[in-house]
């Protein structure tokens, strides 16, 4: 199972950290890459655990579920980022909406940091003009791996 934990960067922001098993896979500050990741794994649980518990839930996370969550993080900034989580759990990031500019970003960027082995849905189409680029500002926030 996936396992999801949290620490703060140098800014004191929150960082999630995405493990498979004793394997750390992606770190970042960006909910929706985490759960761009999860997609591309095609994974459909995953572990969070804080510093006062831990929780499997069900993904894409369900809205009833979110309530339970609250006394398990850690100040409102962990809450945020993880109703972010919620939201984008619910993205199909192989077929984002025509007006979604970031999804496929997210996608990709997930794609790129993960082990190749572990990915098993893949966008349809090739790459876009332009993601390299695109791919270089993402990794200002992707502190595992070293980019």
């Amino acid at each position: 199972m996936l396992k999801l934990t949290f620490y703060r960067n140098s800014n004191n922001l929150w960082i999630g950290d995405l493990h498979d098993g004793e394997t750390r896979l992606l770190a970042t500050t960006h909910p929706a890459t985490i759960a761009a990741a999860v997609f591309a794994m095609d994974e459909y649980s995953v572990r969070v655990e804080t510093e006062k518990a831990g929780f499997d839930a069900d993904f894409p996370l369900r809205m009833e579920e979110i309530p339970s969550w609250l006394s398990f993080m850690l100040d409102a900034e962990m809450a945020e980022w993880m109703c972010a989580l919620y939201t984008f759990s619910q993205l199909d990031f192989a077929n984002p909406h025509p007006e979604d500019t970031q999804a496929d970003i997210h996608f990709r960027t997930a794609i790129h940091h993960l082990p190749p082995e572990l990915v098993k849905v893949r966008p349809a189409e090739a790459e876009p003009k332009g993601f390299k680029k695109q791919l270089k500002k993402r990794n200002q926030f992707i502190y595992y791996p070293s980019c």
